[in-house]
Parts: structure tokens; sequence; C-alpha cells
């Protein structure tokens, strides 16, 4: 479907990251932290770039409908795993639309490593985030 570079200019310029950082009080320091990526775009669209990325290994989650107040189609990439390797797929210093993507990296960074689990690293989180 779509080569390695154009999948790289789709992710830089279509792309929307989420950091999410929620209470929970079964973890051990009391936050839970996702880390995922949304694509919002036509079915047949976000269905190619999925065939696409899953040519690099990468998986991915398509929904026709995100939830009842926005029913149009979303492709979500969640999951560490899955994250780092699209981080070995962009580059470093391509500047992206919505100059999320350095500061998405590095909350990668954190929980990949497992300093989420630390103080240090979620305060880190909750500075990238802005909260």
């Amino acid at each position: 479907m779509y080569s390695k570079d154009m999948l790289i200019g789709i992710m830089l310029g279509m792309s929307k990251t989420d950091i999410y950082l929620e209470k929970n009080d079964t973890s051990q320091i009391g936050y839970r932290v996702r880390l995922r990526i949304n694509l919002r775009a036509d079915s047949d669209f976000l269905l190619a770039i999925k065939r696409s990325l899953e040519q690099h290994q990468i998986d991915s989650k398509y929904k026709e409908a995100e939830h009842k107040g926005r029913p149009r189609p979303i492709l979500r990439i969640g999951g560490i795993k899955t994250l780092f390797k699209l981080m070995q797929l962009v580059p470093e210093e391509l500047p992206d639309a919505n100059n999320e993507w350095t500061t998405f990296r590095e909350c990668v960074d954190i929980v990949s490593n497992g300093r989420h689990l630390q103080l240090e690293g979620l305060e880190r989180l909750f500075e990238l985030k802005g909260v």
C-alpha cells in the first residue's frame, strides 16, 4: 500500500498524540500512564494505513465510529512496544505538523525504560503534558 516514506509523512502530518495520566489506586505510584496516537480520516484511507503499518509489524486498531458523539472512523496506535517500533520508523530530526512528536518521543522513552514508575519520571511526564 503506502511506502515507508509515505507512512512517515502521514504520521508527521496527520497524527495526533495523546498522553493520558489518570489516577489509579491499584498502581504502585498512584497513576496510570497511557500513550497513543490517533489518526482520523476516511475509512478507506485509515484501513490502507493499517495494512501498511502491519507490513512494519506495527499493530493498530481501527474503529468505524470513535464514539456516539463523534461517529467518524479512527485508527489508534497504542501499547508501548508498538509505539517504540513506530518511534524507530519515524526519524527524530524531522519536524511534524503539530509540534508534538518531540515531546511524545520523550514520553515513550520514559515509559519504555520504566522510569514512569518512579517519582522523577512521573513528574517529568506531568511536565511534558503541561499539567
